[in-house]
């Protein structure tokens, strides 16, 4: 696996020097497809090979071609510099670029600004820093702009923006009926889409996705369920009106979706844990559970896209109002059969019936409002323009705990307060207290109002070959919490009533100074400089008084300078070229760290993340990507690898604080490699058929998992090295194709949980999986 990137740079050498002996057809004499698409990237229509910056776009047949899309990874596999943080579940799982890093848990919003159609949909409340599965439901293509974006997209996109941009429908009659079937999770996925013109002004596009699941890979035998479920539907409805200048398009959709929860196994080797002495190991399929285990996402969103033609400018408005749910429920990795027998092998185990549930609810409206032209016979180029976003959050958090002395010997406290129950740990085990003298555990909710506006403009002259750009944008946010502790099943406070505000005004702006290369084949070098910036927030949690690291309610914001220098262009007529190198330097580094409590310390109680300003770090990398169109043996070979080579450390911290990230220490979850290679061939068969095959790879070496501190030792990421595959036939306007997801059965580790230095559970990546894909288009 580790030389596949080479293989695949071998075999687009040699398919390099097949297509050097057999003359391009005419079709060949263009640019590759890759460079020629049209991107919304400056939020005005652009050829991605003409934008001075590093931008990937990934269209809706490329990602087609390489199987399912079954969440926000498989959408970004292929594009260099970018990684997807998969933790198993959807609400913990984000996406970074370059030196952003990404930290579990934080419930910061991201550094990369998450956008559907030019809208703003990420947040800071749990799942905010990754997309819906309604969002990248029949997409038209996935752009990706790398570095920071604080002149033209504002608030959090200081690392880099992900614009998903769906399918807008066509004045044409179209469509597609797409059926998948995944064999070892029993899973059914049907896509069907309808485009209809119902007039020359108007036209309609429908579409609806349904899901069943009957297996898993993660098991529960005590509730008899799997754990890695997905059922539900998605919906959209579109119509789009065309009249002269005017071009306005309505769009409502919706998700109900059951989704597959986390999966962490104990990995405990013996004499590491107090509480555990002679260590345990579980099986990695085998989910034995008394509590639930569960993430369901709901969401309705209504948008309004329009462009208006003035003659001298065109207006165009993105109008968006969403409101999305998501809760999540999981439990322990002990239930009380397993916990019964620790306590008799005299182990004193974990809480069995500890539980966790999560509540995060979202209601929005989103406003961009911007005015574009061009002036002194294209030469200039401007836009002027503003958003308003107005966000209605909860953040909520329900923690069981034990309402009783948690001890061996001691029977087991669980139920509610109007339904105490009592389970004995040993035989003879003392009786449970009457009444419980504990509270069950803790309720908490966190309703924030989150506040921005905007006003930005951009202005690029061009003479002769040069061409010079800038963008200015000022922000202002508003955010105001309110954070309330009940016990757990009551509604009685555990503390008092607080509230917290924070506000914070930015000027963003970037450069960019570009040169047309005076060669026979297209290309251009360019720098630039420009800020972004993540807006800081509160703490929505609550930590003990006896804390070692005292717990902050509020976080100010980081910002970030990049440098970029790069060059893209064709290196032959069929061959294109990416190439960027950056530096930045990111100031007040938001960073999650813990109050260091245990339960062995003071507190007595596990410890609380939280976010706090962390120091200032400096980041440094380059990028590399080629794509290249050969005729192979009477089909069409389409190559794509792409290399990325990344580090982010931290070069001062506060003094004034402990518990902070060690000076020199990485940024977490940056690894310091990121690689990926397709290889996408198709050749006819006979006048009626096609046969294509596909093969995606994509993988990381080195990083740190979390951040490094005095307490908190160094934890490399895992090495990835994934394959896909895909291959079949196309007979007329059906598509037969089967596909094999993670196709050598790599076991990697995702996520390794540590308590006090000590490896304690460990969560891994899926295996492989087979499927057959069918699809029908008209």
């Amino acid at each position: 696996m580790r030389n596949l990137l080479c293989s695949a740079a071998a075999v687009s050498m040699l398919a390099g020097g097949v297509a050097a002996a057999q003359p391009a057809t005419t079709d060949n004499d263009k640019v590759t497809a890759v460079g020629e698409v049209v991107v919304t990237a400056t939020r005005r229509e652009e050829s991605l090979r003409d934008i001075p910056a590093t931008i990937a776009a990934v269209t809706a047949d490329q990602l087609a071609a390489t199987g399912p899309v079954s969440g926000t990874g498989d959408l970004l596999r292929t594009v260099p510099g970018v990684r997807f943080n998969d933790l198993q579940s959807n609400n913990l799982s984000e996406v970074s670029i370059r030196g952003s890093g990404t930290q579990r848990a934080t419930g910061a919003d991201s550094g990369v600004g998450l956008f559907v159609n030019g809208a703003y949909v990420g947040s800071s409340t749990l799942g905010g820093r990754n997309f819906r599965h309604v969002d990248h439901f029949d997409l038209e293509r996935v752009e990706v702009l790398q570095g920071p974006q604080g002149g033209l997209y504002g608030r959090n996109s200081e690392f880099g923006v992900v614009n998903l941009v769906s399918a807008k429908p066509r004045f044409n009659r179209s469509g597609y009926v797409n059926a998948t079937y995944i064999g070892k999770l029993d899973q059914t996925k049907i896509t069907g889409v309808i485009n209809e013109q119902l007039s020359d002004e108007v036209a309609i596009r429908i579409g609806a996705q349904g899901i069943t699941q009957a297996k898993g890979f993660h098991y529960n035998p005590n509730q008899d369920s799997y754990i890695d479920d997905t059922d539900g539907w998605i919906g959209r409805a579109q119509i789009r009106f065309n009249k002269g200048p005017l071009d306005i398009n309505f769009l409502v959709d919706a998700q109900d979706l059951d989704l597959p929860s986390f999966v962490a196994v104990y990995a405990l080797a013996p004499g590491r844990n107090a509480q555990i002495p002679q260590g345990l190991y579980q099986d990695r399929y085998i989910a034995r559970r008394d509590g639930d285990d569960y993430v369901k996402q709901t969401a309705q969103r209504a948008m309004i896209l329009a462009d208006y033609d003035l003659g001298w400018a065109t207006l165009t408005s993105t109008s968006m109002a969403t409101h999305w749910i998501s809760r999540q429920a999981y439990s322990p990795s002990i239930d009380l059969a397993l916990e019964q027998q620790l306590q008799q092998s005299g182990q004193l185990g974990a809480y069995p019936f500890g539980q966790v549930r999560t509540l995060a609810k979202d209601r929005g409206f989103y406003q961009d409002l911007h005015l574009a032209g061009s002036s002194y016979g294209d030469k200039l180029e401007w836009l002027v323009g503003a958003d308003y976003l107005l966000q209605h959050d909860v953040n909520g958090l329900d923690i069981a705990t034990s309402p009783c002395v948690f001890r061996i010997g001691a029977s087991i406290c669980a139920g509610t307060p109007a339904a105490p129950v009592c389970y004995p740990g040993v035989p003879g085990s003392a009786p449970c207290p009457t009444p419980f003298p504990n509270p069950f555990g803790t309720s908490s909710r966190a309703p924030l109002r989150n506040e921005s506006y905007s006003a930005y403009g951009t202005l690029k002259y061009k003479v002769g070959d040069v061409t010079l750009a800038g963008e200015l944008r000022y922000s202002h946010d508003d955010k105001i919490v309110t954070q309330s502790v009940y016990r757990l099943y009551t509604l009685e406070l555990a503390v008092p009533v607080v509230s917290y505000a924070f506000a914070a005004e930015r000027v963003n702006y970037t450069v960019t100074l570009s040169y047309d290369l005076p060669t026979s084949l297209p290309g251009l070098v360019y720098g630039k400089v420009g800020t972004g910036y993540r807006a800081g927030g509160v703490n929505a949690r609550i930590s003990h008084p006896a804390a070692p690291n005292p717990f902050l309610p509020t976080y100010g914001n980081e910002d970030t300078t990049s440098y970029e220098v790069g060059y893209k262009g064709n290196l032959a007529r069929n061959i294109f070229l990416r190439f960027s190198a950056y530096a930045s330097r990111t100031q007040d580094a938001i960073t999650t760290i813990t109050d260091g409590c245990s339960l062995v310390n003071a507190c007595m109680q596990g410890a609380t993340q939280f976010n706090i300003n962390g120091g200032t770090v400096h980041a440094r990398g380059v990028e590399a990507a080629l794509d290249g169109r050969f005729q192979v043996g009477g089909g069409t070979l389409n190559v794509s690898a792409n290399a990325a080579r990344q580090r982010a450390r931290y070069v001062d911290t506060p003094d004034n604080y402990s518990g902070l990230p060690i000076i020199d220490s990485s940024v977490a979850q940056i690894p310091k490699w990121t690689m990926s290679a397709q290889l996408n061939y198709r050749r006819p068969i006979n006048t009626q058929m096609t046969g294509f095959v596909n093969l995606t790879y994509n993988g990381q070496r080195g990083g740190v998992q979390d951040t490094i501190t005095p307490t908190a030792p160094r934890v490399d990421l895992s090495d990835l090295d994934v394959v896909s595959m895909r291959t079949g036939v196309e007979i007329k306007k059906v598509e037969l194709a089967v596909f094999a997801q993670n196709l050598t059965n790599q076991t990697e580790v995702l996520l390794n949980l540590q308590a006090n230095g000590v490896q304690t559970a460990l969560r891994f990546n899926q295996p492989r999986t087979f499927g057959v894909n069918a699809i029908y288009r008209w």
